[in-house]
């Protein structure tokens, strides 16, 4: 692919390796096939091929990324099936690790996503924070696995897992079906009507 970055933006290393992996691209399209937002939404910017056509007039233009723009690069999984699909080699993890730096510095996100943001770094770095207010699923997960060694050898293991699973359920008096005696409760309780 033919660039127009200008000599001043190609005194960064990191823009001179997304310049280089942006020439690599061919516009082939083989990595779309492995790309799993764009095999969901169907959107060619949501794809690697859009994602780098993105990416190219952002870095070369050298102003400040469109709210559109961050949207779709947002999007990416960073999952690099698109890598290992392409036939040229592009080096995509550095394109898109490039783009997102440069969209860090260059672009103001709205404050609720930047405090939602935040929120997240904040939890899940401390995982006695995040089991606090993840703590009742962590709990429920965690439950099984105790059980499992206390559970008797010759019962099948369908029983066994009905039974560590649906028991707290049942000790609280859902009965066999949980969900419909929730939403029986909660329409009793005038919730959601």
């Amino acid at each position: 692919m033919r660039t127009a970055f200008r000599a001043e933006l190609l005194t960064d290393p990191h823009m001179k390796d997304a310049e280089k992996a942006l020439r690599t691209c061919v516009h082939c399209g083989f990595c779309t096939a492995t790309c799993p937002t764009y095999l969901l939404l169907g959107d060619e910017r949501d794809g690697p091929r859009g994602r780098i056509v993105l990416m190219q007039h952002m870095l070369e233009s050298g102003a400040p990324p469109t709210a559109e723009t961050v949207k779709h690069l947002d999007r990416c999984l960073s999952c690099l099936g698109c890598k290992t699909a392409c036939p040229s080699g592009v080096d995509y993890s550095a394109l898109i690790d490039t783009s997102r730096s440069y969209i860090e510095t260059h672009y103001r996100r709205p404050w609720a996503e930047r405090l939602f943001r935040a929120f997240l770094l904040f939890v899940l770095t401390r995982p006695k924070l995040f089991f606090c207010v993840d703590g009742r699923v962590a709990m429920v997960r965690a439950r099984p696995l105790a059980l499992a060694g206390q559970a008797r050898r010759d019962e099948p293991q369908s029983a066994r897992w009905r039974t560590e699973t649906c028991g707290p359920f049942r000790a609280q008096g859902f009965g066999r079906r949980p969900a419909r005696a929730v939403a029986a409760r909660m329409r009793a309780a005038g919730v959601g009507s």
